[in-house]
């Protein structure tokens, strides 16, 4: 079992999705995935087995349903001002999240929003790499300066008729017939490759199988 305690600056450590349709989205998660759903002050944590894999929330109006990475930061009042110094924008915070850290949302140079989480505690997602929990990312832009770090992340131009977004990849243990599935539910198929399928949800938002 994947077990991950520690996350270096500037890599992917948790990942939430902004829900158009939070009934809906569960509904659709909850049979993909097997997640389960635990409500604590407005926002909810994606549970697998028992243990927190994602969270979830709903998107503030006007803002498309998306899945949302963030980089681990010793100091998100620092990373903010590095941000927006190299040339991105701060949307939100640092604001608190609850007692567990701080939190900030941006966008990079390009458009492409992502957040930073400086936690209190063992940062970030502690199961990853099995089915039904994430495995990797890309961030699909064309210039990622403002970025204070990254690593364990591949970085490339997007896709052509795709805009700038970072993109999570989840495990399954059965590609085709999670795909196949997805589609069952109502997703659409965006784009497939030898080692994943890019699909959007019901209400748009990207992730891929692999």
């Amino acid at each position: 079992m994947p077990i991950h305690e520690h996350y270096r600056p500037g890599t992917p450590c948790w990942v939430d999705y902004g829900a158009l349709d939070p009934a809906g989205a569960r509904a659709f998660y909850g049979e993909l995935f097997g997640w389960t759903f635990r409500e604590e002050g407005g926002y909810a944590f994606i549970e697998l087995g028992g243990r927190v894999v994602g969270g979830f929330g709903r998107v503030p109006p006007g803002l498309p349903a998306s899945w949302n990475t963030y980089l681990a930061t010793p100091d998100a009042q620092a990373a903010a001002a590095e941000v927006k110094e190299r040339g991105g924008s701060v949307l939100l915070g640092p604001v608190p999240a609850g007692q567990d850290g701080r939190l900030l949302f941006a966008l990079d140079n390009c458009g492409a929003p992502f957040g930073l989480w400086e936690g209190r505690r063992p940062a970030g997602i502690v199961l990853v790499g099995e089915p039904g929990t994430w495995c990797g990312h890309e961030l699909w832009t064309y210039d990622a300066a403002c970025y204070p770090e990254l690593h364990e992340v591949e970085v490339m131009p997007p896709p052509e008729g795709m805009s700038p977004c970072w993109l999570t990849f989840f495990a399954t243990a059965d590609r085709a017939a999670t795909t196949a599935r997805a589609v069952e539910l109502g997703a659409t198929i965006a784009s497939g490759r030898d080692h994943a399928t890019i699909v959007h949800d019901p209400w748009g938002a990207l992730l891929a199988l692999t």
